[in-house]
């Protein structure tokens, strides 16, 4: 059995009025995230004190339809996000292909 969670993490720089968001989704395969404070199945505001306070909102979802579709929800100016796999087999998390919006969809960004 495939174990899978997508976190999503929305974070701003807060030093710069004009700083643009930044969106990332972490793919677990096989292993539970080590922080269970997000929301699942929604993003909801970031707690105070809870990793950074530059983290505006987070949440875990069962699928990548439903993490992009939350940040579609929550921050409709992403162009861009960084995407990260973490295995079971990984002491960190990897850097994958980031995805970048399209015509409406997110598709993965060209080397």
């Amino acid at each position: 059995m495939t174990y899978e969670t997508y976190r999503v993490e929305v974070t701003r720089d807060e030093t710069r009025a004009d700083a643009p968001v930044g969106v990332e989704i972490t793919a677990y395969l096989d292993r539970v995230p080590e922080t269970d404070m997000p929301t699942r199945g929604m993003l909801t505001r970031a707690a105070k004190g809870v990793w950074n306070t530059r983290l505006q909102f987070t949440g875990d979802f069962e699928t990548l339809g439903e993490a992009l579709a939350a940040i579609d929800a929550a921050v409709p100016a992403a162009a861009r996000i960084r995407c990260y796999e973490y295995t079971v087999d990984d002491e960190f998390p990897r850097e994958a292909a980031a995805l970048v919006k399209q015509g409406g969809r997110w598709l993965p960004e060209a080397p």
